[in-house]
């Protein structure tokens, strides 16, 4: 975490790179605490913590398929039950090597509607299929792809980092919208703001290279905006960019 808040936010001086990385951790600690809550509370119990809303007037009106961008900020787990409930979305998530693990993950996150299908190909299959028929997907656009899957090198925070073209692919293929949504911590303690934002289609289904900086660009625009619900410990770049953090 402190290898990334360094490599990421050179211009804070250490002083203020020590107080992002106190408040890095809080919320940290967070998001483990809150995961019990969210993945096994009543969904509406749940939902009541979120107390503020700026929804983009695109979001409220469109019809069809829609895209949702969801980057590791604030409470993602929680806008997953957003999700579910509001858009009867198809969820893309890592699923566990634990076969009981993952029979429970796909319970608790699909028990509001939502639909979560593996980063596999049939899941990626699904993705797809449910686009082209109008369903609504949320996917984790700052997820590391693995070695072998469709990704490119495009800079966040001025550093190069493995992206996904899983967006641009989708993009390219089908005729959707698309915005990026994050769920933040807001005050007092236990209540949530939700922010929903449009992004521009037509430059997610650019080229690969333009693509990943837009995406990429949107996600650090974000992120800037309250640094501290990012989840700097995520190991996102190549091992040769920690060279110059240590």
């Amino acid at each position: 975490m402190r290898q990334h808040i360094k490599l990421c936010l050179p211009d804070l001086d250490q002083s203020a790179q020590t107080q992002l990385y106190r408040q890095a951790m809080r919320h940290t600690v967070y998001t483990f605490t809150e995961l019990a809550a969210v993945w096994c509370w009543p969904a509406d119990k749940i939902l009541r913590r979120v107390t503020s809303t700026d929804i983009c007037e695109e979001f409220e009106q469109a019809s069809g398929g829609k895209i949702i961008l969801a980057p590791h900020l604030g409470s993602w787990e929680m806008l997953g039950i957003w999700l579910g409930k509001n858009c009867d979305a198809i969820i893309l998530y890592k699923r566990p090597r634990n076969k009981a693990l993952d029979s429970f993950v796909r319970q608790v996150r699909g028990r509001t509607g939502g639909t979560p299908v593996p980063t596999k190909k049939h899941g990626l299959r699904k993705l797809l299929i449910g686009l082209r028929d109008g369903n609504n997907l949320m996917i984790l656009p700052d997820q590391k792809p693995g070695a072998g899957k469709a990704r490119i090198e495009s800079e966040i925070f001025g550093v190069n980092a493995p992206t996904t073209t899983l967006v641009k692919n989708l993009c390219s293929k089908v005729e959707c919208d698309v915005y990026i949504a994050t769920i933040y911590r807001s005050s007092p303690p236990g209540e949530f703001s939700l922010t929903i934002q449009p992004l521009d289609r037509e430059r997610l289904a650019n080229d690969e290279i333009t693509s990943a900086q837009y995406m990429n660009d949107k996600i650090e625009q974000l992120v800037r905006q309250s640094p501290e619900q990012y989840q700097w410990g995520y190991r996102r770049f190549s091992n040769k960019a920690y060279g110059p953090a240590k």
